[in-house]
């Protein structure tokens, strides 16, 4: 029965990560809009259009800020379950934690020698704003390109004309995660993480010209076809294997005051980044971790690290603070995580997210969570 279920997951396992969107990639939906080639304006007396390039260009880089955000998801914890070690007197496995663990964050103590942690987690994404912008009611604003008719160094009223592009962008992620985690020693673990990542992604776009009031020809603007607000929608959908991630951790100090881990997180760039199935980056962090159990129920922790991203202009300090507090039938995990980006801009500089997961054990040897 065991065998036939393992084969069951492997078979599924192996089936999501071969599926593809079976359209064009989902990175390529934004800027698909109107063609690719941006917003088409009707000439009129003898006046070319100026917007086409300036639309495009300005779809481009809201589709390039968008899209290196949503291939960032958190990982789960190597903890976030039950440890198990094998007792010779009962010639089985038999589990060993007070808890049920954490839900993104690490604890400095470590599993022991031969001791094994296997997590199966689900987590669901929607993506509601961006730099403070609802996703639903996004604009982008294309202007008119300078200098196209008349002197130089001055621009002509109808210049001041513009296109806004308003966008309703509705993004989620499925996010399946097996991981895995060994004692090597009684103070250092090892382990992998596999996600299956599944992202659905709707785009609706409708554009409008807005008139300066500067323009003593309000009508040299218009639409091909003369449409008010012409409208245009794009849709997808992508799954396979994300980031995998591999991590090592060393039990440094264990005090009556605190515990004190170093670690080493490995994200190795395997997920489809065209289909922000993955970041497409190879990234390294090592980070400090502080724990200790208080009354054999709460469990504080801090986690701080420096995550170095094969792009050096998305390396960035990464920090999660929290607790669990309950017992190996039930638990209430609580994390805020956070990063701060070293970049030129301020797109995604500071990231700041919220975890609050309940965890429940119903039977002797199998539990459930939810977040």
């Amino acid at each position: 029965m065991k065998s036939t279920v393992v084969a069951l997951v492997i078979m599924c396992v192996i089936g999501l990560a071969a599926q593809r969107s079976v359209a064009r990639d989902l990175s390529d939906l934004i800027p698909g809009l109107y063609g690719g080639q941006g917003i088409t304006l009707a000439p009129a007396s003898g006046h070319s259009p100026h917007f086409t390039v300036d639309s495009a260009a300005s779809i481009n880089r809201l589709n390039k800020q968008i899209s290196s955000e949503i291939a960032v998801f958190p990982f789960t914890s190597s903890q976030g379950g039950f440890t198990y070690a094998f007792d010779t007197a009962q010639n089985t496995f038999v589990r060993t934690t007070q808890t049920l663990g954490p839900i993104f964050a690490e604890k400095a103590s470590t599993l022991g020698r031969g001791k094994f942690n296997f997590n199966l987690g689900y987590t669901f994404y929607k993506f509601d704003t961006f730099q403070g912008e609802d996703l639903s009611n996004i604009s982008v604003t294309a202007n008119h390109q300078p200098d196209s008719l008349g002197g130089p160094n001055a621009r002509e009223g109808f210049e001041l004309d513009s296109v806004l592009i308003t966008l309703d962008l509705d993004i989620r992620v499925h996010l399946l995660t097996f991981a895995t985690t060994y004692g090597i020693t009684d103070k250092l673990d090892v382990g992998i993480l596999v996600p299956i990542v599944n992202v659905q992604m709707r785009v609706k776009s409708n554009a409008r010209i807005i008139t300066s009031s500067n323009n003593p020809t309000p009508d040299v603007h218009t639409f091909v076809g003369a449409p008010t607000s012409p409208v245009d929608q794009a849709n997808g959908e992508a799954t396979g294997i994300g980031d995998i991630v591999l991590r090592t951790k060393y039990h440094l100090l264990n005090s009556p005051i605190v515990d004190v881990a170093g670690a080493l997180l490995v994200k190795l760039g395997t997920g489809d980044a065209a289909n922000f199935l993955g970041t497409g980056d190879t990234a390294f962090r090592p980070f400090l971790i502080l724990s200790r159990r208080l009354f054999d129920v709460f469990t504080p922790h801090l986690n701080l690290g420096y995550e170095v991203v094969d792009r050096s202009n998305r390396n960035s300090l990464q920090y999660v603070v929290g607790f669990e507090v309950g017992s190996e039938q039930f638990t209430v995990a609580v994390d805020l995580l956070g990063s701060h980006r070293y970049r030129s801009d301020n797109i995604g500089r500071d990231i700041l997210q919220g975890s609050l997961g309940v965890k429940y054990n119903p039977f002797r040897q199998f539990g459930t969570g939810s977040v």
